[in-house]
């Protein structure tokens, strides 16, 4: 159940996810490390990251658009991707609202309790993303026979395990 946006069978989406998650995530880090030292490099970085973070979500959301649209899902799969995409678009806006307060006064309280607010919401739709990968296998390529140390075909179905 992949989408079409994938390199050598590899989706894309996935593979972007982790840079603005990372900056967002280290948006809170420098906060939480200016509000430890008081050092005024640390707010300057998080709206650094926050900058960052919103261009790669919204290359990663181009991406994770060609798989909403291309990726065959039965309706309550497509019902979690809608709510996964419109989550993460939330999730660049409050980032651009939290940008546009700290601008020009990097540690400003609002700031702050906005990008809070936005690697909560991140939280939430990185369960449902995780749910449409992990669960509803998309970006899943069909199986196929995986090559051992040995060089030759193992099966790719789970090993059944018996209980004692």
């Amino acid at each position: 159940m992949q989408g079409k946006a994938t390199i050598g069978k590899h989706p894309i989406h996935p593979m972007l996810v982790a840079l603005p998650i990372g900056f967002f995530v280290g948006v809170i880090v420098s906060y939480i490390i200016f509000g430890i030292t008081g050092n005024p490099f640390w707010p300057t970085m998080a709206v650094m990251l926050m900058i960052f973070g919103i261009v790669g979500a919204l290359l990663a959301a181009l991406f994770g658009f060609i798989d909403y649209f291309t990726a065959p899902m039965s309706p309550a799969l497509k019902k979690t991707a809608t709510s996964h995409m419109l989550l993460n678009l939330g999730v660049v806006v409050i980032f651009l609202l939290a940008l546009w307060q700290g601008w020009t006064d990097h540690a400003n309280g609002a700031a702050i309790g906005l990008s809070v607010l936005g690697v909560l919401v991140l939280g939430v739709s990185g369960w449902l993303g995780g749910k449409l990968a992990y669960i509803g296998h998309i970006g899943a390529v069909p199986s196929e026979p995986a090559a051992t140390a040995t060089g030759t075909a193992a099966s790719t179905r789970p090993r059944e395990t018996t209980r004692a």
